[in-house]
């Protein structure tokens, strides 16, 4: 029996040296041709970065960059057999002829080859997407090591957070966010208490393998609530040969003093071949975090993770379980919670926060604490010629505690340190999805889903109980033929939710009342994609969406500590319904030159947005910003712009920009709170490899945040922040010591230690933001095979 698996560890590319070395021929002469291009994706021509392109004649090569450029100069004219690998993609062996200076494209293809019993089993090849979709790269993944989720995705063009603090950190896609965006995590659609800012996700960044974006309107493939995009968090694929690899990841942070341990471990036994699994787990803590001038008291974290994974794989089945746990206390910015009104305007007006201290790992009052569960299992089989049938079923646990700034002035209530809210929500989600293999050029999916969610709490009451069910069907297919690619789709969703409250009834009297919500609504795409040529490759995507208003926008009722602030929902809101266009247009003219250009505009009616009250609001836990919600007809539209060009081999230049603008068509004026424009830009140079030092190269960026003009007068209580730039400094190489490959990574963000408030930072109120930050990551993986 024959069992011949193509496997390439994806750390192998980080620490490949490049030989740079010139050739010289019979005569002794310096050769002087060389060839260049990229490294592409088969299937849907996306840049593949870190890919190794080697001569095989002259033991000789280099690395695709970020954007799947290569060069390889001082060669001789000749004809020469190059090898290509990448990490999921079988390697390529090639001759090419070369005469001078000489460019071409190679064309890896995704998908691994098991050879059993005369058998090959391949995965279904990647479909390039018609809406428009950004991948987090290798490089910029491992500089974001021990951020949140949300600042890690910043890297992405349109993608921009929400923060509240230096502590939360929420993804905005094209000024839109919360229950606007569809976050997958391994497959699944995250929920939890994620209705406002306030809650990021409790996701582990950790346990991503890729992340990516997918902008616009996407309702029809994932469900409702995907108005702006969906945020996909996939693991690295498991092991599938026999042994067990894995990596170590160490991040010290000066800013916080912080520090996080991660590890994941992934195997599998040759006596149990169809058997994989993987563990992992992260220790995360940091102290108050400082702007430029001062520490910002109460800002620490600390956070415990962990995940294991267990694949069983045959060639016409296989099954897979899944569970993680994520558990996080996060400290909220003492400062931001004013006893009286004219100390609240106090803080409005003032540079530095009313409440300043020094260092301290100690999380006090107030603060939030949430752990959040997550099972999964999923059931697939080939249905012999006709497709694959896929069964996935997942169960998500979702607690938190949120703690007020004041204690219970009851000794013995105070003693007890009860949670001034608590938070349970429980949600089963099913789908059934059946993938059909191409019916001469056509090829679709047809799913059906369903969701049922409970929520309880205890405490104060801000948000209601609530049962919440939903359904929908949908079907998508796709044709394709020489040059263009069409895909269209269309889907059904129900949504069904009971509320049960006690209201007021006079006389100091409440009675208990449970009002239900029903909304339905269809939901459907057009794409289109058309290659001109090599060069030029263009994709439209025209769609719908809708989501039925969150339980918090319709009841939120008084005093969110979190948030440090007021908040009034309307029982009257009803269904957001987009329509959404997004072009985009690639273009590769040369192999050192990529430029993306992604226009868009988003149509919103009944387009629900929080407006603050003309005056904050005393209670008896102090003064806070209030706020109420609103509906309006809204028009967002704008562009992200993406473009590298290699000045040499070494040295690459990037730039990016992301420009929006959002109206209130009811109002005739501006939207509040939407993303300022931003500009950066980037220069990479990459060094030779040495004997033991490979995969050196240092980049700094230097991005360009505007004010945000463009909104009403006194439509907040501090008027927007004035324009600030950052200079960020980033440097990576890998060591070997004896047979261990390290990987080190230092990162500067804010190197001028500049001060600076951002606008889509609710703190911007009391504090600047956080100043300079050092991150030192150390990344060891391992890997090794044995016979079991």
């Amino acid at each position: 029996m024959l069992r011949v698996l193509v496997r390439i560890p994806g750390f192998l590319f980080l620490f490949m040296p490049a030989f740079l070395y010139s050739q010289v021929d019979s005569s002794g002469k310096v050769c002087t041709a060389s060839i260049e291009g990229r490294v592409l994706d088969e299937h849907d021509q996306t840049p593949l970065e870190y890919a190794a392109i080697y001569i095989l004649e002259l033991n000789k090569g280099t690395l695709s960059s970020e954007t799947g450029f290569y060069i390889i100069e001082g060669i001789c004219d000749g004809t020469y057999t190059f090898r290509i690998t990448h990490l999921g993609c079988s390697p390529v062996e090639q001759k090419v002829e070369i005469k001078g200076k000489t460019i071409h494209h190679f064309y890896p293809e995704h998908h691994a080859e098991l050879l059993k019993s005369i058998a090959i089993i391949g995965h279904k090849p990647t479909e390039q997407s018609t809406q428009q979709k950004n991948e987090l790269s290798i490089e910029k993944m491992e500089q974001s090591k021990g951020l949140s989720l949300g600042e890690a995705l910043k890297n992405i063009p349109g993608v921009q957070t929400f923060n509240t603090g230096s502590t939360i950190s929420k993804p905005v896609i094209h000024g839109l966010h919360s229950n606007r965006i569809l976050i997958l995590n391994n497959g699944i659609r995250q929920e939890g208490q994620q209705w406002g800012v306030e809650h990021a996700p409790e996701i582990d960044p950790f346990t991503a393998g890729k992340m990516a974006v997918i902008k616009g309107a996407n309702s029809v493939r994932y469900g409702s609530d995907a108005i702006a995009g969906v945020i996909l968090i996939d693991p690295k694929p498991l092991r599938d040969s026999a042994g067990i690899n894995g990596e170590l990841n160490l991040v010290g942070m000066s800013n916080g003093r912080g520090g996080t341990v991660s590890m994941y471990m992934d195997g599998n036994f040759r006596k149990l071949s169809p058997l994989s699994w993987r563990v992992q787990g992260t220790l995360k803590q940091s102290g108050n975090v400082s702007a430029p001038d001062y520490y910002l008291v109460n800002t620490g974290v600390k956070e415990y993770n962990f995940s294991y994974t267990l694949l069983w794989k045959k060639p016409n089945y296989g099954a897979e379980v899944y569970y993680s746990q994520f558990n996080t206390t996060i400290g909220i910015f003492g400062a931001s919670h004013i006893g009286n009104l004219s100390d609240l305007y106090a803080a409005f007006a003032s540079k530095v926060p009313l409440e300043t201290g020094g260092f301290s790992y100690t999380i006090g009052r107030p603060y939030q604490h949430s752990e959040h569960e997550l099972f999964k299992a999923r059931f697939y089989v080939n249905t012999g010629d006709k497709g694959k049938l896929s069964l996935v079923y997942a169960r998500q646990y979702n607690l938190r505690y949120e703690y007020d700034k004041h204690s219970p002035l009851n000794d013995s209530l105070a003693a007890l340190n009860r949670p001034d809210l608590q938070f349970e929500i429980t949600t089963h989600t099913a789908d059934l999805i059946w993938e059909h293999n191409p019916i001469k050029n056509i090829s679709g999916t047809v799913g059906i889903s369903g969701i049922t969610q409970g929520n309880t709490y205890e405490g104060r009451a801000l948000i209601p109980n609530f049962r919440n069910h939903s359904g929908g069907i949908f079907w998508i297919e796709r044709w394709k033929k020489n040059k263009l690619e069409v895909e269209g789709g269309i889907r059904y969703d129900y949504k069904w939710m009971q509320v049960f409250k006690y209201a007021y009834t006079g006389n100091g009297k409440y009675t208990l009342i449970s009002p239900i919500h029903r909304f339905h609504n269809i939901s459907g795409t057009a794409g289109f994609i058309y290659k001109v040529d090599s060069a030029l490759n263009l994709s439209l995507n025209l769609g719908t969406a809708w989501r039925a208003p969150s339980v918090s926008e319709l009841y939120s009722d008084g005093l969110h500590h979190g948030a440090a602030s007021i908040e009034y929902g309307n029982d009257s809101l009803g269904s957001e319904i987009a329509y959404n266009a997004t072009f985009t247009l690639r273009y590769t003219p040369t192999a050192r030159l990529h430029i993306e250009f992604a226009p868009y505009t988003n149509y919103i009616t009944n387009f629900i947005y929080r407006q603050a009250l003309s005056e904050p609001v005393l209670t008896l836990r102090g003064a806070f910003p209030a706020f109420n919600y609103k509906q309006a007809d809204a028009v967002l539209s704008g562009f992200d712009l993406h473009a590298s060009y290699a000045l040499y081999s070494f040295l690459e230049i990037a730039g990016k920009a992301s420009l929006l603008r959002a109206w209130n068509i009811r109002e005739k004026n501006w939207l509040i709170l939407m993303p300022a424009d931003r500009y950066e830009t980037e220069l990479t140079y990459r060094f030779k490899g040495r004997k033991k030092i490979s995969g050196a190269s240092v980049s700094s960026s230097f991005q360009y945040v505007t004010k945000q003009w463009r909104v009403p007068a006194n439509s907040d209580f501090v008027a927007p922040p004035p324009a600030y730039y950052l200079v960020n400094l980033h440097a990576s190489l890998s060591y070997r010591v004896k047979h261990q490959d390290i990987e080190v990574g230092l990162s500067i963000n804010n190197l001028l230690n500049h001060s600076y408030r951002d606008y889509l930072d609710r703190f911007r109120y009391f504090s600047d933001a956080m100043g300079r930050n050092v991150t030192l990551r150390l990344k060891v993986p391992f890997n090794g095979s044995f016979k079991a």
